[in-house]
């Protein structure tokens, strides 16, 4: 009833039947007009007969319409509960996480250059070996940055000191029999005080490098970077 009563305001066809109803009415009101009150009849009837069948006419199309508009309702409702959702992936690791796992994974605590500096207390002979991951750590986090200052912080200081032992090494090693070793003074213009003072920077740059180390992960671990 709502719909149809809706469909009665909007239509252009109602309105002109509800038009001629208050015309005819107006001119069956006037006395000198009753005379031909009965053609006038007729005139009304005709037009409100065609009225009646443009109502329908309408009615009828605005239904269809109203018919096909539901079905294609129904159909994407059918196409949408035919879709699964899937399981929601898992969180995965920030650049931060991953960054600072893989300094991790190139100096372990319990292997590698870490562990032999370590043993060592400073520097006599190295593998060369062991030095690749600490190249493939400047060539690798040349230009790296990580969101979390403080880590950011940490980061950039361990940075420069492996940076700096590299340079010590490649300036003031030489390898011999396989292994790296401080060039010995007398193979040095300044003899053993040139020596000794090598080996006195390369001790200070090795300490720095072990602690910034220590440092950057502590950090990390602080600000829940890594666990």
């Amino acid at each position: 009833m709502k719909r149809l009563g809706d469909f009665l305001l909007n239509s252009p066809a109602a309105t002109v039947l509800a038009g001629t109803a208050a015309v005819c009415l107006v001119v069956y009101l006037i006395p000198g007009l009753h005379s031909v009150a009965w053609i006038i009849g007729l005139v009304s009837v005709a037009v409100m007969l065609g009225v009646l069948m443009l109502l329908q006419q309408q009615w009828s199309q605005e239904q269809a319409r109203i018919d096909d508009l539901n079905a294609r309702l129904a159909e994407a409702r059918g196409a949408i509960g035919g879709v699964t959702l899937s399981a929601p992936a898992e969180d995965e690791p920030g650049e931060d996480t991953r960054r600072a796992e893989r300094i991790r994974e190139l100096f372990p605590t319990t292997s590698g250059l870490v562990q032999q500096i370590r043993l060592e207390s400073g520097f006599s002979e190295l593998d060369p070996q062991l030095l690749v991951p600490l190249r493939t750590f400047l060539d690798e986090f040349s230009h790296t940055s990580f969101e979390n200052q403080a880590s950011h912080f940490a980061f950039m200081d361990f940075y420069r000191a492996g940076k700096a032992f590299a340079e010590w090494v490649d300036a003031e090693a030489r390898e011999e029999n396989g292994l790296l070793e401080v060039v010995p003074g007398d193979e040095r213009p300044g003899g053993w005080r040139s020596f000794s003072d090598a080996r006195e920077i390369g001790e200070r740059r090795i300490d720095a490098f072990l602690r910034t180390r220590q440092s950057f992960e502590r950090i990390a671990l602080e600000n829940s970077v890594i666990s």
